[in-house]
This record gives C-alpha cells, structure tokens and sequence, in this order.
C-alpha cells in the first residue's frame, strides 16, 4: 500500500510541476505587420495580437484591429505540428467585428512560426474569415487575407 501511495504522489508531483513551467513563461504580445498597411484592410488597422500557451503544442490566439470606427477582434484555438513557436500551425476561432453594427463570423488559418533570435517569434499564415463583410466589396463572403506577425515573448 505504501509503494502504490508512493507511485500515485510522485506521477502528481510529475504531472504538476510540468503544467506549471510550461504555463509560466509561454506569453507572447505583438503586431500583424501587413495589417498595418494592406489596402484591403481599410488601408492600414492598428493591430495587437495576445498569445498564450495551453500546452507544448497549442495556443490561445487573440487578435485586435481597429481603425475609423471599424473594429475586429478574433479569438483562435491554435495547433502546432511540432512545438509551441516552431513550425506549422492551424488555428480555427471566432471574430467579432464592431462597426455600425456587430457580426460574428469564423475565422481559419494555416501558417508557420519560428523563433529567430531569443524572446522574439516571427509568424506568418493566410489566413480565411468568413462572416464579417469584405472591407473592399462590401459582401459577406469568405475572403483571405496573408498575416505577418512580430511578437515578444516572455
């Protein structure tokens, strides 16, 4: 009884210890370099991009842009292939965007990331959204647009 009470606190101990290293430094804060002056998003958006990790291989994803009264904010489940900050990515979420009025719609991605020099990521994906109108066309449908991100991490 006492090796088995034994076995049951040390796989605890192993299992804890290794949630909360990796949930203690996997923060990332940044920009979407191409959303600042792409054309088809309303020539240029503020952009802030949140990034948390929810193990080694996937990732809270929140997204903010506003410019002239128009605001989007996604909110995205992101996959990794490999690791957190290293390699290929899928992310699928919801995007909320603010104008005159509010639509909710969907939002994909495939992309990759890496990490090319200590607490800095670099990611780039196209990116599908669905829902809100077409900046340009003023129609709903899906439409793609690339996404460049720089991000610290700490």
């Amino acid at each position: 009884m006492k090796k088995l009470l034994r076995a049951c606190t040390l796989v605890a101990a192993v299992f804890a210890s290794g949630a909360t290293s990796a949930a203690a430094t996997d923060y990332a804060i940044g920009t979407d370099l191409i959303r600042w002056a792409d054309p088809i998003q309303d020539n240029g958006m503020m952009s802030l991009v949140f990034q948390k990790a929810l193990g080694r291989e996937s990732a809270f994803h929140l997204d903010l842009a506003s410019k002239d009264g128009r605001h989007l904010v996604g909110m995205d489940y992101k996959v990794y292939n490999q690791r957190y900050y290293y390699g290929s990515f899928m992310q699928v979420g919801a995007v909320l965007e603010i104008e005159s009025s509010t639509n909710l719609g969907l939002e994909g991605a495939v992309g990759y990331e890496f990490s090319p020099a200590q607490d800095w990521v670099v990611s780039g994906d196209v990116q599908m959204i669905y829902g809100p109108k077409h900046p340009l066309t003023d129609t709903q449908v899906p439409w793609f647009t690339p996404r460049l991100r720089v991000m610290f991490t700490f």
